[in-house]
């Protein structure tokens, strides 16, 4: 990509997280505040951080950490609500769902603590549409969203609902999809999160995907089609980064991918690959 001083900008975050299954795809695992240290370390600008439980996260501890390395957050995600307190948005038992979103609440008051550059992500914890009353569904997770985002905007923070491929969930597969969600629902401050390992799968066009997301896209995930470190695999990336540069994309490019051979491997791999883009040396 050849644009003089009109280069990307955005910066490299890796993913961390106290704990995690081996083939999980996610980077830096134990303690948080070493994240950080070593997140610098390994050339990174920013570090997306997978949280279980808000009011036990050490909060002064990683905000100094993050002052001495000069290095912000990108993105809180919300996934071990769901994973492992089996919490859900759209949980048909009220208890559950009143939980679930008081925990998203604790996450955007954390994400303003922080400072999060570009928000919360809303993935798994939507939960699966049913097979009867579907409406019903869409109804609910609106709402939902529409009281996240606007409590969100007061924070000064932003909802990203992430894209995620059919096996693993039946709700918003393509960015098509979830732009028709958000323009029937006119939902505001909730914005589009596309990951290059889901739209691989089902994006027949991933530029064009982009492309569709538009000023809505509000963050990246960045694995190959193996859900390896990106070039490992078989995605071209030209395209994507010239629709990302298109668009005028200004989040992060978050690397969220499996530590193969090795996590050090995979995060030096990862940044030299994306770095090629953004310092215009294809």
């Amino acid at each position: 990509i050849k644009d003089g001083d009109n280069r990307m900008k955005n910066k490299l975050a890796i993913t961390a997280i106290e704990t995690a299954p081996a083939g999980s795809p996610l980077l830096l695992r134990g303690d948080l505040v070493q994240a950080i240290h070593e997140a610098t370390a390994l050339g990174y600008d920013a570090v997306e951080i997978h949280v279980v439980d808000a009011a036990t996260f050490p909060l002064a501890d990683f905000l100094a950490a993050c002052r001495q390395e000069g290095i912000t957050v990108s993105a809180i995600v919300t996934g071990q609500i769901f994973t492992r307190r089996k919490l859900c948005i759209t949980s048909a038992d009220e208890v559950n769902r009143d939980a679930a979103m008081r925990e998203v609440y604790s996450y955007i008051d954390l994400a303003a603590a922080l400072n999060a550059t570009d928000g919360i992500v809303i993935g798994w914890i939507k939960g699966n549409c049913p097979g009867s009353n579907q409406k019903a569904y869409y109804d609910l997770l609106a709402e939902q969203l529409r009281l996240l985002g606007t409590y969100a905007a007061s924070k000064k923070q932003r909802i990203l609902v992430e894209v995620i491929n059919r096996y693993e969930t039946n709700v918003f597969n393509t960015a098509s999809e979830l732009v028709t969600f958000l323009d029937e629902y006119r939902l505001e401050n909730v914005f589009i999160h596309m990951d290059t390992f889901h739209m691989n799968i089902d994006e027949a066009d991933m530029a064009k995907a982009l492309r569709t997301a538009g000023r809505r896209l509000g963050y990246m995930h960045f694995a190959d089609s193996n859900r390896e470190y990106p070039g490992a695999g078989h995605i071209d990336y030209v395209p994507i980064m010239l629709a990302l540069k298109e668009i005028g994309y200004s989040g992060a490019l978050s690397v969220e991918c499996i530590p193969a051979p090795d996590y050090k491997t995979a995060a030096y791999s990862a940044k030299k690959y994306l770095d090629s883009f953004l310092n215009d040396q294809l």
